[in-house]
């Protein structure tokens, strides 16, 4: 594929990540709303609780130029737009891993191996790094 198509396809994948995360927030919303309503509450949830528009959009560009990244990046890897756009979605996964990945030179050169972190290195309980990644339990 041509790195232009790519490119608007990775974005295109960012962009569905930033909808299914807004959708996630109009959910929350409306669910709140229905037990404010069952329960009789006079005042029902605004919609500026669960959506930040100055936030949202930063990040909604952010995603869609890390999608964009991504697809430059992986354009001689990628053969059709499915996996153009499965790129763009992962993209600020991808490459974070990519931003935070180390080679074998320079861990044996601080003295690391697989077996032994770097001294350096906090040891975070699997808990804790889901809680620090978003994830919710």
């Amino acid at each position: 594929m041509q790195w232009q198509q790519v490119v608007m396809l990775g974005a295109t994948g960012g962009l569905v990540v930033e909808v299914i995360t807004l959708w996630g927030h109009l959910t929350s919303w409306q669910r709140a709303r229905h037990i404010a309503r069952v329960g009789r509450k006079r005042v029902l949830p605004s919609l500026s609780q669960y959506i930040d528009p100055q936030a949202d959009t930063l990040v909604a560009v952010t995603r869609l130029l890390l999608g964009a990244a991504a697809g430059v990046l992986m354009h001689d890897q990628i053969d059709g737009p499915m996996a153009a756009i499965a790129v763009g979605a992962a993209g600020p996964a991808l490459l974070r891993h990519l931003g935070s990945g180390r080679t074998v030179h320079d861990a044996l050169a601080r003295g690391e191996s697989p077996a032994r972190p770097a001294a350096d290195a906090p040891v975070v309980p699997p808990a804790r790094q889901r809680q620090k990644q978003g994830a919710v339990e």
